[in-house]
């Protein structure tokens, strides 16, 4: 028998063992890789889930206030309106009427575009402010 046929009987060499150990090295350095960048996306998003929670949550207390304001206006305004009518005051009436009608035209959502306009203005670096 010869020695490269005894060789090949005999299995792989070192080098090729020590090959087969690096790929298995590399493979596990990436798979530790993948895992980190995993748990890395995986903290993103719930600090994002969480980011938009409290967005939410500043904008109902925001919508529940604004609304409450408004119902408060309105009742106040149909007081007037009431205490208008009784009296027989048809320039008062008119006054509340107008100003019933400007409430009702009026939005808290527009509110909303003026104060994220408001935020994204104060937000963009490099910017001065002189006051």
């Amino acid at each position: 028998m010869t020695a490269d046929r005894m060789a090949r009987q005999q299995g792989p060499g070192v080098s090729e063992v020590l090959e087969g150990l690096k790929t298995v090295a590399e493979c596990i350095r990436d798979i530790q890789k993948e895992k980190t960048e995993q748990v890395r996306i995986q903290m993103a998003a719930y600090v994002d889930v969480e980011r938009i929670h409290a967005k939410r949550d500043v904008l109902l207390d925001y919508l529940d206030r604004s609304f409450d304001e408004r119902k408060e206006n309105f009742r106040q305004l149909f007081e007037r309106l009431d205490s208008a009518i009784a009296t027989n005051n048809p320039q008062l009436t008119g006054a509340v009427l107008e100003s019933v009608l400007k409430l009702a035209d009026s939005s808290p959502f527009k509110a909303l575009g003026d104060v994220s306009a408001t935020r994204e203005v104060l937000s963009q670096k490099g910017k001065e402010w002189q006051f």
